[in-house]
């Protein structure tokens, strides 16, 4: 009777020893943490909007996640029809390229592939956000790029956002320089400039 009575108090002693013992967390990925919060800044940004094309479907008009965030698929047509003087844009049927008052633009091809965003570097891509300009010294980024909205993101959700974009599908995708002439681009590069300064004056 003692010997069974000694033996149930050692089990139930190892037993609650064993559930007072806390579990080693598992650690969680950094890299793969900072790819989940760029995609949900990708997501939020509406980045896929302007440079996903679009695609018609039974149900309408959807993003060809085939071609996700490589922009204006190569040899697509313009934009047809003229301008009239109270429209600010037309737009492909694809959503990717955009007929302006001053010229043509062309969204940009965003996966790591050398006709995209392969040879950039994340300095290059956050300086780009930062100043408005192509590789963050370049000619001026153009409307309808809205830049400038994220141009107040910190580093790190833009290390994250340039940390998801190096996990997407490489699309090999030409697209065109806009179709804009020089000094307007020159005009926009001294506006980028101007919302710059309006934005460190409001800090």
């Amino acid at each position: 009777m003692k010997r069974v009575l000694h033996a149930g108090v050692v089990l139930m002693v190892a037993t609650m020893a064993n559930a007072q013992t806390p579990a080693s967390p598992v650690k969680a990925d950094p890299q793969a943490e900072k790819v989940k919060r760029g995609k949900y800044m990708v997501m939020v940004g509406a980045c896929n909007d302007c440079h996903t094309p679009m695609k018609m479907t039974p149900d309408g008009p959807a993003p060809n996640m085939e071609r996700y965030l490589s922009g204006r698929p190569e040899g697509a047509p313009d934009p047809g029809g003229t301008l009239g003087p109270n429209d600010l844009a037309l737009s492909a049927t694809d959503m990717t390229t955009w007929k302006q008052q001053f010229g043509t633009v062309y969204t940009r091809n965003l996966t790591p592939e050398k006709t995209g965003l392969g040879d950039w570097t994340e300095a290059q891509f956050i300086k780009t956000i930062r100043t408005g300009r192509h590789q963050g010294d370049g000619r001026a980024l153009l409307p309808p790029m809205p830049w400038s909205g994220y141009a107040g993101m910190t580093d790190e959700d833009l290390q994250a956002v340039w940390a998801y974009l190096r996990t997407l599908k490489p699309i090999r995708n030409v697209v065109p320089d806009p179709r804009v002439p020089p000094p307007v681009i020159e005009q926009f590069g001294k506006i980028n400039q101007h919302m710059i300064e309006a934005m460190k004056a409001g800090q």
